[in-house]
């Protein structure tokens, strides 16, 4: 024997995973609308001996995955951390595609907001070759996301077992 305990799926229906579905959720939208405000509303503070220091609105919003990612390693364990990282990460890509048709499909006839839609959600790769800097902004942030979370959840279970679970 290895050490490794089988379990059968009903045995984990009980209390202990009662409301792991809905940090998941909360996890995933989170990440989601933290990209598209980001994108959306740039802001400006004005900080002491510093003065306007501008930022993208979703930046407010983005640190409560990490924390939520924490309660996840901490509460459900970093198996089921990593099954959200990547159900975030699955999610984003998709949102990221789905931003991308959208954008290319041409407007209705009278509509004026192509231009402000362009803005926000970046023009689409599939109509322009000068969205190529967006496509690296993309895959720039996938690629952060999915090495600081997985990297968040893997430090807090070492330090878990480091700890005793202290």
């Amino acid at each position: 024997m290895d050490g490794l305990q089988t379990i059968d799926a009903r045995e984990t229906a009980g209390r202990e995973f009662r409301y792991f579905d809905f940090v998941m959720v909360a996890f995933v939208v989170i990440l989601l609308l933290s990209n598209v405000i980001g994108a959306g509303k740039p802001a400006v503070v004005d900080l002491p001996f510093i003065g306007p220091w501008p930022f993208g609105a979703g930046i407010l919003f983005f640190p409560l995955s990490y924390l939520i990612g924490d309660i996840l390693t901490e509460v459900y364990g970093y198996a089921r951390a990593r099954r959200c990282v990547w159900a975030g990460f699955a999610a984003l890509i998709f949102m990221a595609f789905m931003e991308q048709v959208v954008v290319a499909l041409p407007p209705a006839s009278g509509w004026t907001g192509q231009s402000s839609y362009e803005y926000v959600f970046g023009k689409s790769i599939f109509v322009s070759p000068e969205a190529a800097t967006g496509l690296r902004i993309i895959f720039a942030s996938l690629t952060a996301f999915w090495v600081g979370e997985f990297a968040n959840s893997f430090v807090l279970a070492k330090l878990k077992i480091l700890t005793q679970g202290r």
